[in-house]
């Protein structure tokens, strides 16, 4: 049980850094690529636009980082 919530923690954290990385070239959403990453990046962000209006990136990596070594560590 553990395994799949840190892969899931993990799989979540790649993919917002690819979608940081992403924005940095484009953020339109007729680009596939780019759309994809919006549609599963999105929910995890919309709770961080509300305490953190710029910056959300950031604190979406960090926050999702240290639930991964949580489970490690605990689970």
């Amino acid at each position: 049980m553990e395994q799949i919530l840190n892969y899931t923690i993990a799989f979540f954290m790649w993919l917002v850094l690819g979608r940081a990385t992403l924005s940095l070239f484009t953020t339109d959403l007729k680009n596939p690529i780019y759309a994809f990453f919006y549609k599963f990046t999105e929910p995890l962000y919309k709770p961080f636009r509300k305490i953190l209006p710029f910056g959300h990136t950031i604190a979406i990596v960090i926050t999702l980082f240290i639930l991964r070594i949580l489970v490690i560590k605990f689970l």
